[in-house]
């Protein structure tokens, strides 16, 4: 399939930290009809799958200010501007937001997050064998507490609503493929 939309002209509605946010006015040629479209550009994420020499799955819980609750997920983030290697932002979150390292880093895979509205993707990663290596180094604006799960819990959490955001159920099913 051909795309048939042309871009007739692009409006920055809103450009801040890590998103910018823009209404595109867009020409439909072989239909010819024009619409407006918004799109959300965000740099691209990571979400590590810690597991521990004993079978337990490292998560954090945080407060999440778009669905105004808290939330059991995996630990993850943005690559850094400029950082460029998602698997070197997967070592660094998993440093920073549990203080943990693994012995191996094994991509999973990747998503688009939403590719209706958004232009970024959600690097997924397996860290085995991982340990405490120091305190976590969080960012002022991160208040995150470590928890550790027994793995075989994970299925438990997920079904009965404990875990809700959908990259760390995905990241978790690749996981899971990655073991089968």
């Amino acid at each position: 399939m051909k795309n048939q939309w042309d871009i007739i002209k692009e409006k920055i509605l809103y450009d801040e930290g890590i998103v910018r946010f823009s209404e595109q006015e867009c020409y439909h040629s072989e239909k010819d009809v024009e619409h407006n479209f918004f799109k959300m550009e965000f740099l691209d994420w990571v979400n590590i799958v810690p597991i521990t020499s004993d079978n337990q799955l490292v998560l954090v819980k945080q407060y999440r200010f778009g669905t105004e609750e808290v939330t059991l997920e995996l630990p993850g983030g943005t690559l850094d501007d400029g950082e460029g290697a998602p698997k070197l932002a997967a070592e660094r979150e998993l440093l920073e937001e549990t203080g943990y390292k693994g012995k191996e880093l094994i991509s999973l895979g990747n998503v688009a997050v939403n590719p209706a509205i958004q232009n970024n993707y959600c690097h997924f990663y397996l860290a085995t064998e991982v340990e405490k290596f120091r305190e976590q180094e969080l960012d002022n604006s991160e208040d995150i507490e470590v928890v550790l799960v027994p793995w075989a819990e994970i299925d438990d959490l997920i079904s009965s609503g404990e875990i809700t955001h959908s990259l760390t159920i995905l990241g978790i099913m690749y996981a899971q493929k990655y073991f089968l």
